[in-house]
């Protein structure tokens, strides 16, 4: 399997990560910022009900004459409405120490060609023979963060890539940080989260 981009030997296994997809794999080293995010989605849909909500501005003056209210903390009871899948804020460094093609510019490359799509340019159908007949999406990744960490089934959702860091005299980058954001397909269910910590 092709792997681009860093080529450190000396960096640990541990601080590296690897984004997967077919037969291409691109390596860069863990950077600052690096973050994991799982968010649930809780709400109160009954903050605005109460038992005297069919008499809404009966109810609201006999609160401002009386200081009572017919609220209770039933109002505020929240209820959950799903998961986030789970979003990973990725940072990862290149940097070239003799190939600034392999160890940059193409890891940089490939993974924008990882998030993009092969659609078709106006019908979604294409009639041309010997081409597929639809259009293609962005296939799933894999990542795996330090070697202990493997997610299956990921997309990328946002790549970005300052272009203002060093060149060599070709106009070659010799380093770059790219920020990506990367999240599983679905929620996880509980019994997969030790999994996604390489506990399990």
């Amino acid at each position: 399997m092709p792997v681009v981009g860093l080529q450190d030997k000396s960096i640990s296994n541990y601080l590296k990560a690897w984004i997967q997809q077919g037969d291409m794999c691109v390596v860069g080293l863990i950077g600052p910022g690096t973050s994991r995010q799982l968010q649930a989605n809780w709400n109160s849909p009954f903050e605005q009900s109460s038992l005297g909500s069919a008499f809404e501005k009966t109810a609201g003056l006999f609160q401002i004459v009386t200081g009572q209210t017919s609220k209770t903390t039933l109002n505020s009871t929240q209820i959950w409405e799903g998961n986030r899948p789970l979003l990973f804020n990725l940072v990862l460094m290149f940097y070239a120490l003799s190939d600034p093609l392999q160890e940059v510019m193409l890891p940089l490359q490939e993974l924008e060609k990882m998030a993009s799509p092969e659609a078709n340019k106006v019908s979604p159908i294409n009639v041309m023979p010997g081409q597929e007949t639809f259009g293609r999406m962005p296939a799933p990744v894999t990542l795996n963060i330090g070697r202990t960490t493997i997610i299956t089934d990921c997309v990328i959702e946002s790549i970005s890539t300052p272009l203002d860091k060093e060149r060599n005299s070709d106009g070659l980058l010799i380093r770059a940080e790219t920020t990506l954001t990367i999240a599983t397909k679905s929620m996880l269910n509980q019994s997969e989260i030790a999994k996604t910590w390489g506990a399990a």
